[in-house]
C-alpha cells in the first residue's frame, strides 16, 4: 500500500478503521480529530485523502497514516465533469475493495464518502456517517438507511433514516485547550471577520466598509482567505490587520471581542465553543439553506444573532456589533468531547 506517508506503528491489532475525510475543513478536521483519538486507543487507523489537497497536509501534520484515492464532486458540475467524477468514484472503489475487508468506516462528508460506503456495502462491513449540519445532506439521507448508526453534529430538523445519536462535533484539542489560556488583549475592541481558507467576499466588503463607520476604539481583524487577500489588503486602513489564513484559529478567537462569521458547521462551533459572540451571517446560497438552520442553533446556544446577507448593510452590522461587545459574555452550552462519545460508540460495536 503506497500511502505516501510513513506507517504509523501504534500496535493495534488486526482491524482497521479507515477514515474518509475529503472535503473541506468541515469535513477533515472533525475527522482527523476521531482518527487521532482511535489512534490513541491503540487501533489501527488509515485516513483518506485526495494527493495534494489540503487534508493530506492537514493529516500529515497530526502524524496520520493517509492512503489517497481519486474523487471528485459530483453535484452542480457540468454532465462532462459528472462523468469524470463517476470514474474517479471507480478507480476509488477499486483501490479500496482489496484493503476493505475485516475494516469499520467512517465516512465524514460528501462525495469523498461514496467510494468507501460503496465498497463496505459490498464487502458487508460496518460504516458510520457523521453529518455536521442540521439540515442532513443529500449523502447522509441516501446512505443512512445503511449505516450502523449516524453521528449528528447538532440536533437535525428533519428525521434522519437509521440509528442516530446527538454527539456534538469533534473539534481540534488546540480549541480546548486554549479556553483556559490567558492572551494579553489589546485595548481596543477586537472584530475578527472569520472567512477560513476560502475567505468569504461579502464578508471582506463588509470590513472594509466598517473601517469608516465604526468608532475609533475598534480594531478589526480579517481572515480574508487567500483569493481575496490581495484587493483587501489594498484596501484595508492601519486598524485593520489581514491575513489570508490562519493555521490557529483558536488564538484569533481568543483575542477577539465579536466575531462576524458564515455559518458553515464546524466554524460556527468552534466560535461558539470558544465563548466568543458572533453575527452570524449565512451563505445565502448553500444547498437547503443549510447554514441558515445551523446559525439558528448556534444562536439558541447563546452565540450571538444571526442576519441574512440580503438584508444586511455596513450600518447595520456596525450596531450589531456594538450591542454584542457591550453585552457581558456568558457561558455557551455546546456539546463537547464528541470525539469521545464516537470513538466510544464505534469501539464498543467492535467489541
Amino acid at each position: 500500500m503506497n500511502t505516501g506517508r510513513k506507517r504509523v506503528n501504534n500496535g493495534s491489532t488486526s482491524r482497521l478503521f479507515i477514515i474518509s475525510g475529503i472535503g473541506t475543513g468541515g469535513h477533515y478536521f472533525p475527522a482527523i480529530v476521531i482518527a487521532r483519538e482511535l489512534v490513541g486507543r491503540g487501533k489501527n487507523v488509515l485516513f483518506l485523502v485526495r494527493h495534494g489537497f489540503p487534508e493530506e497536509s492537514a493529516a500529515h501534520r497530526y502524524g496520520l497514516e493517509t492512503l489517497s484515492i481519486p474523487a471528485q464532486g459530483f453535484y452542480g458540475t457540468s454532465m462532462m465533469q459528472k462523468l469524470i467524477a463517476l470514474i474517479s468514484y471507480v478507480r476509488a472503489a477499486y483501490r479500496l475493495y482489496g484493503i476493505v475487508k475485516r475494516t469499520t468506516a467512517i465516512a465524514f462528508g460528501g462525495f469523498g464518502a461514496l467510494p468507501l460506503v460503496a465498497v463496505c456495502v459490498l464487502r458487508r462491513c460496518d460504516f458510520y456517517l457523521f453529518e455536521p449540519n442540521r439540515a442532513p445532506g443529500r449523502a447522509t439521507r441516501f446512505l443512512a438507511p445503511r449505516a450502523k448508526m449516524v453521528f449528528l453534529g447538532m440536533p437535525p430538523i428533519k428525521v434522519v433514516g437509521g440509528m442516530t445519536i446527538v454527539t456534538g462535533i469533534p473539534l481540534r484539542h488546540e480549541f480546548t485547550s486554549h479556553r483556559s489560556v490567558r492572551i494579553r488583549r489589546s485595548h481596543k475592541k477586537t472584530i475578527l471577520f472569520f472567512g477560513g481558507s476560502g475567505g468569504a467576499q461579502r464578508l471582506n466588503e463588509l470590513a472594509l466598509e466598517l473601517q469608516h463607520i465604526l468608532p475609533a476604539q475598534y480594531m478589526l481583524v480579517i481572515i480574508s482567505g487567500h483569493r481575496d487577500y490581495e484587493w483587501v489588503m489594498k484596501r484595508k486602513t492601519k486598524r485593520t490587520r489581514v491575513i489570508p489564513f490562519s493555521h490557529a484559529p483558536w488564538l484569533e478567537l481568543k483575542r477577539a471581542d465579536v466575531v462576524i462569521s458564515r455559518s458553515g458547521a464546524l466554524t460556527g462551533y468552534e466560535i461558539v465553543s470558544s465563548n466568543v459572540p458572533a453575527v452570524f451571517i449565512p451563505y445565502p446560497y448553500a444547498v437547503d439553506d443549510h447554514q441558515w438552520f445551523n446559525a439558528q442553533y448556534f444562536v439558541s446556544q447563546g452565540g450571538g444573532m444571526v442576519m441574512r446577507q440580503e438584508d444586511i448593510t455596513a450600518s447595520r452590522l456596525a450596531e450589531a456589533i456594538r450591542k454584542l461587545s457591550a453585552r457581558k459574555r456568558q457561558r455557551i452550552r455546546v456539546v463537547n468531547d464528541a470525539e469521545k462519545r464516537i470513538a466510544d460508540v464505534i469501539t464498543a460495536e467492535v467489541t
